[in-house]
């Protein structure tokens, strides 16, 4: 078996490699980056422009990574969660996306103290929902993990006893409600009001 594709750079943010194999070969590594790009990309350019085409890029290296090789490095994460933060801020729900990263950070502790609690949701997967928390309202939040695990429910069924690569489904589910801004309110309006 070939070794896992990591960049010096995803390498050196002390991800551990895999201890077993990812849902598809790491030889696949590039080429799974560059379909989620073009797929990816085709939404969130339209709407964002240079930056939505570098979101793409950083989401679909991300998705590549955790089918691969089940890692969500730090290079990608950290910067999401850091400008999360700032988009959060100036979105004005703030105090929103820091009682989620309390949440998250609890459920991070809980699963270093109690690794069989932890249902297979990395540090990596945490952190992702904590970068998107801030970039998106709670409704909207919520409406990503739901698109996103409906889009892939077929991939899980197809190998249902492997371990899911978490990061993926949220990937997609926060591309979709990215590209689709109203996504949130057709699905919870009638909810809410």
């Amino acid at each position: 078996m070939r070794p896992h594709r990591l960049t010096p750079w995803e390498r050196a943010t002390g991800v551990p490699q895999a201890s077993q194999p990812g849902w598809v070969a790491a030889s696949y590594s590039l080429r799974l980056t560059l379909a989620f790009w073009l797929i990816l990309g085709l939404f969130l350019f339209p709407a964002y422009g240079f930056w939505g085409g570098v979101l793409a890029l950083m989401f679909a290296r991300m998705a590549a990574l955790d089918l691969t090789t089940y890692t969500l490095p730090n290079v990608y994460t950290l910067p999401l969660m850091a400008v999360s933060f700032w988009a959060a801020l100036g979105a004005g729900h703030l105090i929103a996306t820091l009682v989620l990263w309390l949440a998250l950070a609890v459920l991070a502790g809980v699963g270093r103290g109690f690794p069989q609690a932890k249902m297979g949701i990395g540090e990596g997967d945490l952190k992702l929902l904590a970068a998107m928390g801030g970039f998106l309202a709670l409704p909207s939040v919520l409406t990503a993990i739901v698109a996103g695990c409906l889009l892939w429910l077929p991939f899980a069924c197809y190998a249902p006893k492997r371990a899911l690569p978490l990061g993926v489904p949220i990937i997609l589910g926060w591309a979709l409600v990215l590209a689709f801004p109203a996504l949130p309110i057709l699905l919870f309006g009638p909810i809410t009001h």
